[in-house]
């Protein structure tokens, strides 16, 4: 029997996929940027990983993140700041653009990333306004739509800021643009809620199947429990339609208290994202090992928050035969990671700190078949 060749192997993993449905320890082959098998892989490779000791699971993607760096204002490095670096291969950027931009953010972050980056483009057409939704001066959905499919691919959905803050004085006019330019484009809308208005009924009741709301457990009032904090009848209405949820962690969107409750009350959780941007690098986000951390401390397995890092994101975007997964022929993106045990401190948006006995610490990141160092836990702890 001819000897395989691999690029790459990793050794004595514990692999977790929960795509395969698979918890044991194992090696992975990689060969022409691809997973080519897991199991017992006898075989030497000209790298080889040794993972003893360590997990290995298909390679984190975070759904809502802000990498136009130099683009925009908040924007951080899509590779040292959000991505390979710190684990994740695979970024989502959550409408830092609009059409009036999206060119230089193809150009610029996009292929010039080793992370892999892919986009909701913001309804808007210029993001650097204030409310970005509060003018009609602000929309042309004709270049829109044109973008969404020129980018097709790339470019996911459409996103809109569904809050006060944003929208101003046009309240759900910007959802309804949003869910026409998606509907248009073939694509999807990310929906993020805050305060009112628009109401969140109001808002919900325009989402469909495959539509994502993120800042879904935030902890403002008006949000998808009611004042006594079980979740509304509209909450329960869009899961049961299809529509996906998605954290969004960010400065101001993420409640420990929230998330208990929606977990108590049955509510679905689909993705984990952080929101990373620059106002909240340093705290309460950091990174994406941080924020599956809080859902460890939350109750969830390491399985279930792996799920939501890596196949729950990869459906929501309909790409999870290439990503999310460690199957024969999809792409090889990997991360090894290993659980630390000790005291931690986890922050949420609402200024409340809880203590945790666990931390994730990614170690090795492999995007497309090649290794790619991670930052070291000092870095990290110094952020």
């Amino acid at each position: 029997m001819a000897t395989q060749r691999f690029d790459m192997v990793i050794r004595g993993a514990r692999v977790i996929d929960p795509a395969q449905d698979l918890d044991e320890r194992a090696d992975v082959g990689i060969r022409d940027g691809r997973i080519a098998t897991v199991g017992r892989i006898p075989d030497e490779a000209p790298e080889m990983v040794d993972a003893g000791g360590l997990i290995a699971s298909p390679g984190w993607i975070d759904l809502h993140a802000h990498v136009a760096h130099k683009l925009g204002r908040t924007s951080v490095h899509p590779d040292q700041d959000a991505g390979v670096a710190r684990g994740v291969t695979t970024v989502v950027d959550a409408g830092s653009c609009g059409a009036g931009l999206y060119d230089g953010f193809s150009a610029y972050i996009v292929r010039g990333a080793t992370t892999r980056v892919l986009a909701f483009l913001n309804v808007s057409l210029h993001t650097a306004l204030a409310p970005r939704h509060g003018s009609w001066e602000n929309f042309d959905q004709k270049q829109t739509m044109a973008t969404a499919e020129r980018y097709a691919g790339e470019i996911l959905g459409i996103k809109v800021l569904a809050s006060r803050t944003h929208c101003g004085n046009m309240t759900l006019t910007p959802v309804k643009l949003a869910v026409q330019a998606a509907r248009w484009s073939g694509t999807r809308v990310m929906c993020h809620i805050g305060n009112a208005p628009p109401v969140i009924q109001d808002v919900l009741a325009l989402l469909g199947p495959g539509d994502i709301v993120t800042h879904c457990w935030h902890g403002k009032p008006g949000g998808l429990l009611d004042r006594h904090g079980r979740p509304i009848a509209e909450a329960r209405a869009a899961a049961d339609r299809g529509v996906l949820f998605d954290i969004g962690h960010g400065s101001q969107s993420f409640s420990f208290e929230t998330a208990r409750r929606a977990m108590a009350g049955g509510l679905p959780l689909h993705s984990i994202s952080t929101d990373i941007h620059a106002g909240n690098l340093a705290g309460p986000v950091r990174d994406m090992a941080t924020t599956m951390a809080k859902f460890l401390h939350l109750g969830l397995s390491l399985r279930q928050v792996i799920t939501a890092s890596t196949l729950g994101p990869a459906k929501a975007i309909g790409l999870e035969k290439e990503i999310g997964t460690l199957r024969p022929g999809a792409a090889a993106d990997v991360t090894v990671f290993r659980l630390r045990e000790g005291q931690f401190a986890y922050a949420d948006s609402e200024g409340r700190t809880e203590e945790a006995r666990v931390a994730l610490e990614p170690l090795r990141t492999i995007r497309a078949g090649r290794s790619v160092a991670t930052a070291s836990p000092a870095e990290v702890a110094g952020r």
